[in-house]
């Protein structure tokens, strides 16, 4: 299942919003890190999330790298360290 967010329209010109969903597709192209996030038992295998659960997740990721997104991790002491190169 592909997770991507709701609102990707947005991504064409916001390059950090594109740049946190891109991390959060990869983090869970093969592996299932929404499941294990989800799963109340946490043990053995996951239930697999549902679609909308997907599609949550990824929005909120993707809103991370908003400026507002962005802000708000500020608020909370985060800051994108800048690399050169």
């Amino acid at each position: 299942m592909k997770r991507f967010g709701l609102q990707l329209h947005r991504l064409r010109d916001n390059p950090e919003e594109q740049r946190f969903s891109d991390a959060w597709m990869g983090a869970n192209e093969y592996g299932k890190t929404l499941d294990y996030i989800l799963d109340s038992i946490q043990r053995g295998l996951p239930p697999k999330a549902s679609e909308r659960d997907s599609h949550v997740a990824a929005t909120v990721i993707q809103w991370l790298g908003s400026p507002v997104g962005q802000k708000f991790l500020e608020d909370l002491g985060y800051t994108r360290e800048r690399r050169d190169g």
